[in-house]
């Protein structure tokens, strides 16, 4: 064989091993297999941003049964599912209501309804889960452009119309009735889907501490329960179903946090300002009046962190200080913490003595520890998330900023 017959074979063989490598010629394939689930996903993305969810959730499904792992797909799936049982949520909470009022409340019928929420929940999660393995995921959406019966009068009216309109601009100004601000699209990326699994996971673990409990040992008429409660010095006790259940909870919360600071990571590593959902201190295009800067990320990062600590149990609630905060008076001070972390690992029945509880404004500290037993402590590292609620507190009595707007960043955020 000639010197350039070998060399010849060589070059190929460096060609045919480079081109065989998994990184060279993933890009193109991977760029293909991108915009063919773009294209497989658009039906079901149509069918969202015109609000039929229903079709939106179904055409999803079909797509999802044969490529689980198409990412608009999923994300369409998490918000018409979500969607979906909001509406269902909102429509068996009026019947609950009325069943209260007629004093003929239904609880196995409602707490059959709690676990239905409690999974399309879990579902919503997953699609949220596979979604956020790619990191290109995005999703345009106008919330306000909807049209649904929101309030389920039988009719869609201006106050279904303006429900989720853009009210405010960034002063805080009204924006008046005709301005196309009012119904911005959004472009949710892949920090808005961390975004929505913090949220799903704080809403996992309130069904998860209501499913926890028997509150059907209330009963029904719970004004007559209430007046013996007082007039009786009764004992009111609400028991533990289900351990498990407010033990996931902690678990749930703690990935809420966990979500929350990933979708804070991914929102300052952004680049691009396109119609954002939550904006970094360097975006100015973004619908929602929700102007931030680093000292509101640096915030939300501590108030994440002092969670953290919180539900871990490294810090308690000092109770003097949250009764300060409240603005309560008191002749006595309770000198005691609570640890959510034994209220939440180390559950119990729920007991409510008249007795202590009349007693509570003398005897503080014995009501506390009647309430909440072991979670109630003699002492323990106090969390600094109430002391930063009191700064904000004084900040707007200086005039600085409103505390309602200070709260609903935090509440946006979080």
């Amino acid at each position: 064989m000639s010197k350039r017959v070998r060399l010849a074979v060589c070059l190929l063989g460096v060609v045919l091993f480079v081109a065989s490598c998994p990184g060279t010629g993933d890009g193109p394939r991977q760029g293909d297999l991108s915009a063919r689930r773009e294209r497989a996903a658009q039906p079901a993305v149509a069918a969202l941003q015109a609000g039929r969810f229903e079709e939106a959730e179904r055409s999803a499904r079909q797509i999802l049964s044969s490529d689980d792992k198409n990412p608009r797909a999923r994300l369409v799936s998490a918000v018409s599912g979500y969607v979906l049982i909001s509406d269902r949520l909102f429509k068996d909470l009026i019947v609950l209501l009325q069943e209260i009022d007629r004093g003929t409340l239904n609880h196995d019928a409602t707490r059959q309804l709690m676990e239905k929420v409690e999974q399309t929940l879990d579902a919503v999660d997953a699609d949220l889960a596979v979604a956020a393995r790619d990191p290109a995921v995005s999703l345009e959406l106008c919330l306000a452009c909807w049209e649904v019966d929101w309030n389920r009068d039988g009719r869609i009216n201006d106050r279904d119309r303006r429900l989720l309109e853009i009210e405010e601009d960034a002063a805080g100004q009204p924006l008046p009735d005709e301005d196309p601000r009012r119904r911005p699209t959004f472009r949710f990326d892949i920090g808005d889907v961390y975004w929505a699994r913090a949220m799903i996971s704080f809403q996992q673990a309130f069904i998860q501490l209501l499913l926890g409990y028997r509150w059907a040992d209330l009963g029904i008429d719970f004004e007559g329960l209430l007046r013996k409660f007082t007039r009786e010095q009764a004992q009111l006790t609400i028991r533990l179903a289900d351990k498990r259940r407010v033990v996931r909870a902690r678990e749930l919360i703690i990935s809420g946090i966990a979500h929350a600071e990933r979708a804070q990571k991914e929102y300052l590593a952004e680049t691009d300002d396109d119609r954002e959902w939550v904006p970094n201190p360097r975006q100015k295009n973004h619908p929602l009046p929700l102007p931030v800067d680093d000292t509101l990320y640096r915030t939300w990062a501590e108030i994440l962190e002092d969670a953290r600590r919180l539900v871990q149990g490294d810090e308690g609630i000092k109770v003097a200080e949250a009764i300060k905060l409240s603005g309560a008076r008191v002749i006595f001070m309770p000198s005691g913490y609570l640890s959510l972390r034994k209220l939440l690992f180390e559950p119990r029945d729920i007991v409510l003595s008249a007795p202590d509880l009349k007693d509570a404004l003398v005897r503080p500290d014995n009501a506390l520890r009647s309430l909440f037993g072991d979670a109630y402590v003699a002492d323990m590292k106090a969390s600094a998330l109430l002391s930063r609620l009191s700064r904000m507190r004084d900040e707007v009595r200086r005039g600085d900023e409103s505390f309602g707007r200070k709260l609903r960043y935090l509440f946006w955020l979080n």
